[in-house]
């Protein structure tokens, strides 16, 4: 079995323009994990944690040229971005999963298909037992 290890760099467009993602790696999940914990530690606003990733994500001018005004930002819009974002990041892994999950239901109509003969003979020799326990 050929398994393709080929990976494709991850980009998102945001407002008509396109930005690289940072490629989704252990040490990137593991700077974005200790990112949220730090916020939680610390007590920042989410919002302020939702920035200092997608710093990490896009990379800092990138963050800058989005969000400009800083703590002026729209947060419906920072959600949407922040969301879009790791939605994108998360994109390669969903289609495996996908596709993973399309093989063994596949397999699994097969079984059943092989088995339905069996089921249907069991149900015959199961009403011709009742059959006979009724006419004694």
């Amino acid at each position: 079995m050929h398994i393709d290890t080929r990976t494709t760099p991850m980009r998102v467009e945001i407002e008509g323009r396109e930005y690289p993602l940072a490629p989704r790696t252990a040490r990137l999940a593991e700077k974005l994990r200790r990112v949220e914990e730090a916020g939680l530690r610390e007590g920042r606003p989410h919002h302020k944690v939702e920035m200092a990733q997608l710093s990490l994500l896009l990379g800092r001018r990138a963050a800058r040229e989005l969000f400009p005004r800083g703590g002026g930002e729209d947060l419906d819009r920072l959600d949407a971005i922040y969301y879009g974002v790791f939605a994108a990041l998360e994109a390669p892994g969903r289609v495996k999963r996908a596709e993973h999950t399309r093989a063994l239901a596949a397999e699994l109509h097969e079984l059943a298909e092989a088995i339905r003969p069996l089921l249907e003979l069991a149900a015959l020799l199961r009403g011709g037992a009742s059959e006979e326990k009724t006419e004694a």
